[in-house]
C-alpha cells in the first residue's frame, strides 16, 4: 500500500515483505530514499523471528543502501528485540489502524454467553473453550489448510451446539458481535489479532489469556479478564461477564482513548519521513483488506446507524 508517492512510503506485512523482496527492491531502487513500513503479522518477541526479520531487512539494505524500512512493533519487547539486531522500530500498534466507523455496538438481546473471531487453525486454541458453553458460544471463522483437516474436525464436533459463522462481511461484524456478552482471544502467540480491538470496538469486554505478539497494549484493563490457559479458566472468564452490566459505549471509548497515543506517534512519524501532515490512514493501512478506503468506511458507518435505528423501534 502506497502511504505516500514523493517521497516514496510503503506498507507491507513482513511476511509479504520477505517473500516479494525482489519487487520491493527494484521499486526502491527506482525511487530514491523509499521507506518500506512493516506491520509485524506475527511476535517478534522472541530470538527465532527477530533474527529472521532482521535477516530480510539486511538484504534490503544492502540491496538499496538509501532505502530504509522501519518496523512498527506492538510492543516494547519488539522494539527491543529488533533494535538490538540493527532493525530500525517505532512503537505503532497494528490496531490503531483499524477504523471504527467500520464497528459500533448495537442494541439487541446478547444470546450468547462468548463470541470467538478465529480461523479454525491450531494456534487458535479453540478447545480452550469449556464444551458445556457450546450451546451459549458463538464461533466466526472457517478452516484455512489441507493439513489442518484433523484439527477443523475435531473442533466441528467438539462444538456441534455452537453457532458457526464461516464467513461474513466486515460489514457484519458488528451485527454478530451485539448478540454476545464477551469476545474470547486465546493463542499464546500471533500478532496483534484485529480481533481483539474488534470485540472492544463493538463494546464486548474480553476474556484474554497470555500470549506473545502485543495484543494487550490497548486494552483497557478494567474490561479484560485475563484468565490462565485453562477450560476452567476461559469458563470462569466468560460467566464473570455474563454476570456484569458493562456499558458497551465506555469499553469502545476506553480502546480508543487507548489507541491515539499510536495514532499520534503515526502522524508524528508520516511528518518526519514526508514533510507533510498525513491524511488519515486506510483501514489496516490497506493491506490484506479488500476494500481500505475511507468511501467504504462511511458506507458501512451509515448502514449501521440505519441498524441501530431499526432496533430502537423494535
Amino acid at each position: 500500500m502506497v502511504l505516500s508517492a514523493s517521497p516514496l512510503v510503503v506498507a507491507a506485512f513482513d511476511l509479504d515483505f520477505e517473500k516479494h523482496l525482489d519487487a520491493y527492491v527494484e521499486a526502491a531502487r527506482a525511487n530514491p530514499k523509499t521507506t518500506v513500513l512493516l506491520q509485524l503479522g506475527f511476535e517478534h518477541e522472541t530470538e527465532a523471528p527477530a533474527d529472521h526479520l532482521a535477516e530480510v531487512v539486511g538484504r534490503f539494505r544492502v540491496a538499496v543502501p538509501e532505502g530504509r524500512v522501519i518496523a512498527l512493533g506492538n510492543c516494547e519487547k519488539e522494539c527491543q528485540m529488533l533494535g538490538s539486531r540493527g532493525v530500525e522500530t517505532r512503537f505503532i500498534h497494528q490496531n490503531c489502524f483499524l477504523d471504527e466507523r467500520r464497528f459500533r455496538p448495537l442494541p439487541g438481546p446478547r444470546r450468547y454467553a462468548a463470541a470467538y473471531i478465529a480461523r479454525l487453525t491450531p494456534f487458535k486454541r479453540h478447545t480452550l473453550i469449556p464444551v458445556e458453553l457450546a450451546p451459549r458460544l458463538m464461533l466466526l471463522g472457517t478452516k484455512t489448510r489441507e493439513d489442518e483437516r484433523e484439527y477443523v474436525e475435531t473442533v466441528q464436533r467438539r462444538y456441534a451446539a455452537a453457532r458457526w459463522i464461516p464467513a461474513f462481511s466486515g460489514a457484519k461484524v458488528s451485527e454478530y458481535l451485539a448478540q454476545a456478552k464477551c469476545g474470547l482471544v486465546l493463542s499464546a502467540r500471533e500478532g496483534a489479532s484485529f480481533c481483539s480491538s474488534e470485540y472492544l470496538l463493538c463494546g464486548l469486554p474480553l476474556v484474554d489469556t497470555p500470549a506473545l505478539g502485543g495484543r494487550s497494549v490497548l486494552y483497557p484493563e478494567e474490561f479484560v479478564r485475563f484468565v490462565e490457559s485453562t477450560p476452567e479458566a476461559v469458563a470462569a472468564g466468560v460467566e464473570y461477564w455474563g454476570g456484569c452490566m458493562v456499558d458497551p459505549w465506555r469499553v469502545r471509548a476506553a480502546w480508543l482513548e487507548k489507541a491515539q497515543a499510536h495514532r499520534t506517534a503515526y502522524r508524528e512519524l508520516m511528518r518526519e519521513l514526508t514533510g507533510r501532515t498525513p491524511a488519515r490512514p486506510p483501514h489496516k493501512l490497506g493491506l490484506r483488506t479488500p476494500h481500505p478506503g475511507s468511501i467504504y468506511s462511511w458506507a458501512i458507518q451509515g448502514y449501521l446507524l440505519m441498524k441501530a435505528f431499526q432496533a430502537r423501534l423494535k
